[in-house]
């Protein structure tokens, strides 16, 4: 028994000797709320101390360290020819934002930035965590799950924040998500690690031997066993088949039929025809206008063609390339619906179609419809100028009279009829019952504008009418939360990868700061006169010309402008529409206009792009065009009569 008590003895003692390096061990992260996801990033030499020998755990999260800590976690390895000109070779983190950014994780800023050393907030995090489930094939489905502060969360992201929570990766708190909100170093940590548990990195799983949600699978196709690609066929809007390929070149070599496709995961990767939606924001870089376009998530786009990386895409006739992970490839057999046009009571009537819903969402009524368009029929357009019908066939051309009117065009109604609509309408959306409408016409900042919106006419020469509809559909008619709490009734400021809570003095600084800051250097006069490259047409427009190729993402933003301006015509008797100007719309790419009627004359600006509206004043003299000019100009411009041509708007 001696013994026996002894060799216990020493076994307790070996055990305690062998426990004391775990105890020694012990740092900051042990018992930290975020340890496990604190040590998952440390074990894939994510996570690295600092000078002082801390992990910072509770520190803010930049968006450079975001992306290097999904870069590593996911160990993605393929690069390409992305560059952020904020972000040097020298950059501590370089290498991974491009490996993120060459796997679409991650996307940078219109101007060709990504700002690495910015706190990232929730909901951007929410949606890289939505491409890094996309790029690594989770299924996911769609979820209808919200928080207390959904309202909060921009649009474009609620999508991403709720299949994030619906995975159990996001997690708020007390039903709250806090959007805005910068979130911290464990925190991300977290996240990251609640993602690769879903993808079946062994690392990541809990002690109990993982989550029960599975790895990443190949989507339930067990007949291509190690397969990577599958070349399926169209039968009845499915896929049928499964002829198995290492590699997408194989596949595209087995492609022989029109009705196939390649699919990876069962995603399509490529199609004989077809369309693209986009399943998040993305920033598309036109090739057609060498410049970065801000694009919503569910937006359409012509599919021009595919690789293994990447699709070829073209926006109202904006071509270039996004990753697979940021877009849907639909072919036309097998689409449920597509948002499309129709000629409602001599109306044209354009009607969404939410592809996360897989219903069509809402619609709305922008002018007057064209004479080619039949009751009854459904009508589509790439950019709300040319359409066809449902075979494809051209039906016809239409511009619409408010979406493509210059902005130095005047509007025929005075201050007070502007008052006395503005409170009409308001009564209108009163009386709807909504609760953002609740006391519109006492509440809303829109109340006795007239005034000011046409002095600024007068004195900017941009008119009033639109600047009113834009404001109507920026504010919520003026009872949006930017509106009521920061007088900023046009989301200045407020864009989709860096909202910007700032607070205007009064509503008229803000208009001022609208014309002054925004319109009148960057979208207005040609060129940008602070050198911003915003200046693709004086119009509300489309993505494919106008204020909307840069200004909202939303691909028809101008159309809904120009919807809010008929509404008003409608409503106080089409003043402008009964007596409207002459457009016409640029032929050629460095067009001067000149300060008189020959090319002696010296040029006040010129239009670098083709494709340009301006008002004609006068017939043609002497083979030249009298315009109204886009640059700030109160003397008379002129354009050559052979490079413009005059356009029938519908109106």
């Amino acid at each position: 028994m001696k013994k026996l008590s002894i060799i216990a003895l020493l076994m307790t003692v070996i055990g305690m000797l062998l426990w004391q390096p775990q105890l020694a061990s012990a740092d900051e992260l042990t018992g930290h709320s975020h340890e496990k996801g604190l040590r998952y990033l440390i074990s894939k030499n994510a996570l690295v101390k600092d000078a002082k020998g801390s992990y910072r755990p509770d520190a803010n999260v930049t968006r450079g360290e975001f992306a290097s800590y999904l870069t590593k976690a996911m160990n993605l390895e393929a690069t390409s020819d992305i560059v952020f000109k904020d972000i040097p070779d020298t950059y501590v983190h370089a290498k991974d934002i491009k490996l993120a950014a060459s796997a679409g994780i991650i996307t940078g800023y219109g101007d060709g930035s990504f700002k690495p050393n910015a706190a990232i907030s929730r909901q951007h995090m929410a949606v890289m965590i939505e491409r890094a489930i996309n790029y690594l094939n989770i299924p996911k489905g769609t979820s209808s799950i919200t928080f207390k502060d959904n309202a909060a969360i921009l649009k474009d992201y609620r999508q991403a924040v709720a299949i994030g929570a619906q995975l159990e990766i996001i997690k708020g708190a007390n039903g709250y998500f806090m959007p805005e909100k910068n979130a911290t170093i464990g925190q991300a940590s977290s996240f990251i690690v609640r993602l690769m548990q879903l993808a079946g990195d062994p690392d990541a799983a809990e002690p109990n031997g993982g989550n029960s949600n599975g790895g990443n699978t190949n989507g339930g196709d067990t007949n291509t066993g190690s397969s990577k690609y599958a070349v399926k066929e169209i039968s009845n809007g499915t896929l049928v088949g499964n002829q198995g390929f290492s590699t997408f070149e194989a596949a595209e070599k087995a492609v022989t039929k029109n009705t196939q496709v390649i699919v990876q995961s069962d995603k399509i990767v490529k199609m004989s025809s077809g369309y693209v939606v986009t399943n998040n924001y993305v920033a598309l870089k036109s090739e057609t206008i060498n410049d970065s376009l801000g694009v919503a998530a569910n937006t359409e786009m012509e599919y021009l063609s595919s690789d293994a990386t990447q699709v070829k895409v073209r926006l109202a006739g904006q071509v270039g390339y996004l990753k697979h992970a940021d877009v849907t490839l639909i072919p036309f057999s097998m689409s449920k619906g597509r948002s499309y046009y129709e000629n409602v009571n001599g109306e044209i009537k354009h009607t969404l179609y939410d592809y996360n819903t897989n219903k069509y969402s809402s619609s709305y009524v922008f002018g007057k419809a064209p004479s080619f368009m039949k009751q009854g029929e459904k009508y589509y357009s790439w950019d709300g100028i040319y359409f066809t019908n449902g075979n494809g066939s051209s039906k016809g051309e239409a511009y619409n009279y408010y979406q493509f009117l210059p902005a130095r065009a005047q509007t025929q109604y005075t201050a007070q009829e502007l008052d006395a609509y503005i409170m009409n309408k308001l009564a209108e959306v009163e009386s709807t019952g909504v609760s953002s409408y609740k006391d519109a016409t006492k509440k809303s900042k829109l109340i006795g504008l007239g005034k000011t919106l046409k002095d600024v006419e007068e004195k900017s020469q941009i008119n009033a009418m639109l600047v009113l509809a834009l404001a109507q559909h920026e504010s919520a008619y003026g009872m949006s939360n930017q509106a009521q709490d920061l007088n900023n009734l046009f989301g200045l400021y407020v864009t989709d990868t860096n909202p910007k809570n700032k607070k205007f003095d009064s509503v008229v600084d803000n208009i001022n700061e609208l014309v002054e800051k925004f319109l009148q250097p960057n979208y207005i006069t040609p060129g940008g006169s602070t050198g911003k490259n915003f200046a693709n047409g004086a119009v509300v427009g489309s993505k494919a010309l106008g204020f909307n190729v840069k200004y909202a993402s939303d691909p028809y933003w101008g159309a809904k402008i120009a919807g809010h301006y008929y509404r008003a015509e409608k409503a106080l008797g089409f003043k402008d529409a009964k007596n409207p100007y002459t457009i016409g719309i640029t032929t050629t790419t460095g067009l001067n206009v000149r300060t008189g009627a020959a090319t002696s004359f010296s040029p006040l600006f010129t239009y670098a792009r083709s494709g340009m509206p301006v008002i004609i004043t006068s017939s043609a003299t002497n083979g030249w065009y009298e315009v109204l000019s886009d640059k700030l100009y109160t003397g008379k411009a002129f354009v050559s009569k052979d490079y413009v041509q005059v356009i029938n708007t519908v109106k």
